[in-house]
Formats: C-alpha cells, sequence, structure tokens
C-alpha cells in the first residue's frame, strides 16, 4: 500500500482526536485527585478537631492517641531540634525531597503532613509562600497543579 498524502492527512487527524481524548482523560483525572485532596484534607481537619477535643477534655490523662502522620506518612521523619531550627523554607525543601523519593511529586497536604510529624506548625498558606520562594530560587519545580518535585528531580 503506497503512502499518499491524504492517508498520512487521516492519520494527523486520527492521531489528533486520540490525544484530545487522552487530554480529556488526564482532566477528568486530575478533578478526580483534586477532590481526594480536598476529602483528604477535611479528614485532617476533623482529626485535628477530635485530638484538640481530647486534649482539652482529658488534660490530665496519659492517652497514647494513634499518630498517622508519625507512623505512616510517606518520608516520615522524627521529632529533631535540628528539623525544627530549619527555616521554613528548608523544611518544606526536606519534605518535598523525602516525599518525591516515595511518590514521585508532593502535594502541599503532603508536605503539610509531614512537617507536622517533625513537629513543626506550619500553616497551608506559609509553606505555599515557601513554595514560591523555592520555586523562584530554582530549588523546587512545579510539575502540575499542586504538585512539586526537588529541581534537581532527587
Amino acid at each position: 500500500m503506497a503512502i499518499t498524502a491524504s492517508t498520512l492527512v487521516e492519520l494527523i487527524e486520527s492521531t489528533i482526536e486520540a490525544r484530545h481524548e487522552t487530554d480529556k482523560q488526564i482532566q477528568a483525572l486530575r478533578r478526580e485527585l483534586e477532590g481526594l485532596e480536598v476529602k483528604r484534607d477535611q479528614l485532617l481537619q476533623e482529626e485535628q478537631g477530635y485530638r484538640f477535643a481530647l486534649a482539652r477534655r482529658f488534660p490530665d490523662e496519659d492517652i497514647d492517641a494513634p499518630n498517622f502522620a508519625a507512623d505512616s506518612a510517606p518520608g516520615s521523619v522524627r521529632r529533631t531540634d535540628d528539623f525544627l531550627k530549619q527555616t521554613r523554607a528548608d523544611a518544606v525543601e526536606a519534605a518535598v525531597r523525602s516525599i518525591a523519593d516515595e511518590r514521585g511529586t508532593a502535594s502541599p497536604a503532603a508536605i503539610e503532613e509531614f512537617l507536622r510529624a517533625g513537629g513543626r506548625d506550619d500553616t497551608r498558606d506559609a509553606i505555599g509562600a515557601a513554595l514560591a520562594y523555592l520555586n523562584r530560587t530554582d530549588r523546587v519545580v512545579n510539575v502540575a497543579r499542586g504538585q512539586w518535585q526537588p529541581r534537581d528531580g532527587a
């Protein structure tokens, strides 16, 4: 079968259609991921509320509540004075590196969880500001909406 101009045009058209379908699937998956991240954030807030209630209602009791962040967070970190003394930007960069090593990318929610597991109390807004600074200084790169990696790909 000889390759003609019309054959190549048809191949181009079918490739464009396939690409558009793939783009639609990617958008659907991104929306699903965003929904899951919202749900995860809501669950984290609910968990924190329960922890505050536990501490407020039973201040004198030594209750060992489970700690998801310390036990199973990606790249979980032990609370150390060095980690607590790091600048926010350095701590966020360390979180991005550790999480990206395990998952490929780091979301602000995962970074917040990582920092909390290490004993830090950085807010999501502060983490976002640190990520913007790290991006401007070429230490991290935004690879997709809400997904970060170390600039060197480590």
